[in-house]
């Protein structure tokens, strides 16, 4: 792959500030100001703008509140402490909402020349942004020896037609997670492994009046579900929907039947994940699937509440396999080219070593680099929380997702015809090949 001089500025600038550390390490430059709610530094922007004659001002847009918003503005402000201050550059953090909000307001900020010039975006959405022209393409920005080193199976949603359009930010796969004191209660010694003892152990935590096994109709759930009975939702080109196949009717007819026999839980409506994660702090449910990016929320909660979580593999029908999911930085178009330069260090600065090790160690989502699964600062963390260790194993069975620009449409067919599933006595092979038939239509008007 061909590099530009773009890339030796790059890496020349960062160079130029690894002598200057903030954030408790020891420093060759006082940290004069906190970040604002936002997350940069007032006093520092103010201070840049009384020395310096031109200044980049840029905003980077990010998804999800608590620890992922701290983590965001955080490093935001440790991008302006540092690197930013050396190069003229301000970056503002502002929080978008859920991933569709964030998506939904990039569309309509391009149309009013508004847009932003870093954001993060869900993985299966790349080939959308990049198909119409509003995200930039990375080649020339990111060292062959940072691509490299990104880990192998957090990659599949990184590229359009060979090119490299995001790279892996804050990161994750669906884990399972399980209420170890209610477990203890029950007699349960160990987390299920399949789907037979997701069942017994179901059943066995209605002993002492407590649901089991509590699910969301959550998308990238039942991909997860689905392919860990060997089947997937889409076909490998991402034309036909294929939910209606004996391996995702399977999972189907199993969740179902939990609900009616293993005592399971079935969480709809609007506020469905509120509601489930109420009952999960009152210890009402005891097993849940969730993304590893809630993992240091669910340990804080349960240690305010006076109970122990852990963590395991998703339990599979026939074999473990899981979809990757969270989001990859992005730089927008329509940038000039100091504009570029300035977003290219901070997608760089955000992807370096030290800030993936801070992110994982501060919100639960993964490590993405090769390098980091074995710095000594993460290996300490797994010999003591070692919950944080699971997703990481289970990436060996990690993929990514379907990326036609109309899965988004075309998988709202499939869980509304889930929702039915779940709340009637509808027959289940029957509405899946309705909705797979309808999403096909979908899938091909999007390739």
């Amino acid at each position: 792959m061909n590099k530009t001089v773009l890339k030796k500025l790059l890496a020349l600038s960062l160079m130029a500030t690894t002598s200057v550390a903030v954030m408790g390490c020891s420093t060759t430059a006082s940290v004069k100001a906190q970040p604002n709610q936002e997350g940069t530094s007032q006093e520092a922007k103010q201070e840049t703008q009384d020395t310096q004659e031109e200044i980049i001002e840029l905003e980077f847009w990010y998804s999800w509140q608590d620890k992922v918003a701290e983590n965001n503005k955080e490093l935001t402000a440790k991008f302006n402490e540092t690197i930013g201050k050396e190069n003229n550059i301000v970056i503002t953090a502002e929080y978008q909402g859920t991933y569709d909000d964030l998506h939904t307001k990039l569309k309509s900020a391009f149309i009013a020349n508004e847009q932003p010039a870093i954001s993060v975006m869900e993985i299966a959405s790349i080939q959308s942004f990049a198909d119409a022209g509003m995200i930039e393409c990375l080649d020339e920005i990111i060292s062959d020896e940072k691509e490299n080193n990104f880990l192998p199976g957090l990659m599949d949603n990184s590229y359009v037609d060979s090119k490299l359009y995001g790279v892996p930010y804050l990161r994750s796969t669906p884990i399972f997670y399980y209420n170890k004191t209610l477990f203890d209660q029950a007699g349960i010694t160990q987390a299920p492994t399949n789907w037979e003892e997701l069942a017994s152990a179901s059943k066995q935590l209605e002993t002492i009046g407590v649901k089991g096994f509590g699910f969301l109709n959550d998308n990238w759930h039942f991909e997860a579900y689905t392919q860990g009975n060997g089947g997937n939702t889409v076909n490998a080109d991402e034309t036909v929907a294929i939910y209606n196949e004996a391996p995702a009717v399977e999972a189907v007819a199993f969740l179902k039947e939990g609900i009616a026999n293993n005592n399971f839980k079935y969480y709809s409506g609007n506020n469905a994940s509120d509601t489930r994660t109420t009952e999960i702090m009152n210890q009402k449910v005891a097993m849940w699937v969730n993304s590893t990016g809630s993992l240091n929320n669910t340990l804080d909660i349960a240690s305010q509440n006076g109970y122990e979580v852990g963590t395991a593999f998703i339990p599979c029908g026939t074999a473990y396999s899981v979809p990757t999911g969270g989001c990859n930085l992005v730089m927008t178009s329509k940038l000039t080219d100091k504009e570029k330069e300035a977003a290219a260090l901070f997608i760089n600065f955000m992807t370096d070593e030290e800030q993936v090790v801070y992110s994982h160690k501060k919100t639960g989502y993964l490590p993405t680099t090769i390098s980091s699964t074995t710095n000594p600062e993460i290996e300490a963390l797994y010999e003591s929380i070692p919950q944080f260790k699971v997703a990481v194993d289970q990436l060996q069975y990690g993929h990514g997702r379907p990326m036609n620009k109309a899965y988004g449409e075309a998988i709202k067919v499939y869980t509304t015809a889930l929702d039915q599933i779940f709340t009637t006595d509808v027959d289940v092979q029957a509405t899946l090949d309705k909705a797979a038939a309808e999403s096909t239509k979908l899938l091909q008007e999007g390739k």
